[in-house]
């Protein structure tokens, strides 16, 4: 069916920000699946390594390269190297982030709320705006997908930096949708909520589990390959009449209420 083409992705370059970390590798997988072209980007240069070497032992269909997106030369240079590389760039993932300290509003630290937002923001807006300025001088009809979470929306206790960085780059995506539109740039969000992992496992099998499930609406976590449908649409010529949207994926955990203190 003629449909089914609209989700290729064949022949298309993209840069994975945060490639190393859990989540990363999950969107990485995805986007190798479909055919594309990946240049994995981490400040984790041990993890990015390994990775790298798990997935593309030939180094055929991917680079690598250690890059701090909080950093304007960094972001540049890495441009640079895609493009020596790869020749173009059609899509970036902004998948780079840190959770920050479990603490309630009174305890957050400065430095604390300076390093989540720095990251998970600014960073966000910053390599944006470089690739945004690549794709333009070369006329790339391009994809940018920021990624959020569930909290850049939903109210949850001891996590003030990071929704808030998260609320931050939902409406970023917006009024950067709204910019580029004029450049044929398409600029979207996707939004996980509970992604199946060690970490999560154990909190969802613990001694809160009972309490954490109650607050999905699915009452489970989300299984990697089940973020791969929101990923392809907005990676592809799918989602050709889309700009400035957020698609949760959160088993419904973002419009549950809000938490309050007990």
């Amino acid at each position: 069916m003629k449909w089914i083409s609209q989700f290729s992705l064949e022949n298309q370059v993209a840069i994975v920000t945060g490639a190393a970390g859990g989540l990363g590798q999950q969107l990485v997988n995805i986007l190798l699946d479909a055919g594309v072209k990946i240049a994995l980007v981490d400040v984790d240069k041990k993890k990015l390594n390994a990775f790298s070497k798990k997935i593309d032992p030939s180094n055929t269909k991917t680079i690598t390269q250690v890059c701090d997106i909080t950093q304007k030369k960094d972001v540049v240079h890495l441009i640079d190297v895609i493009d020596h590389k790869f020749e173009k760039i059609d899509i970036l993932v902004n998948c780079a982030g840190i959770l920050g300290a479990d603490s309630p509003l009174l305890d957050v630290k400065e430095t604390e709320w300076d390093e989540v937002i720095n990251v998970n923001l600014k960073g966000t807006w910053l390599i944006s705006t470089e690739v945004s300025r690549y794709m333009i001088e070369r006329a790339i009809k391009g994809k940018i997908i920021n990624i959020s979470s569930s909290l850049g929306l939903r109210s949850q206790l001891k996590r003030i930096p990071y929704a808030a960085s998260k609320a931050g780059v939902e409406h970023l995506t917006r009024n950067m949708a709204m910019e580029l539109v004029q450049h044929n740039i398409r600029v979207n969000c996707l939004a996980p909520g509970w992604m199946n992992s060690e970490m999560v496992e154990k909190i969802l099998n613990g001694p809160d589990g009972p309490k954490w499930r109650k607050t999905i609406p699915m009452h489970r976590a989300a299984e990697p390959e089940e973020l791969t449908g929101a990923l392809l649409l907005l990676a592809s010529e799918a989602s050709s009449y889309m700009t400035g949207s957020i698609i949760r994926v959160d088993g419904g955990y973002a419009y549950c209420g809000i938490e309050l203190p007990e």
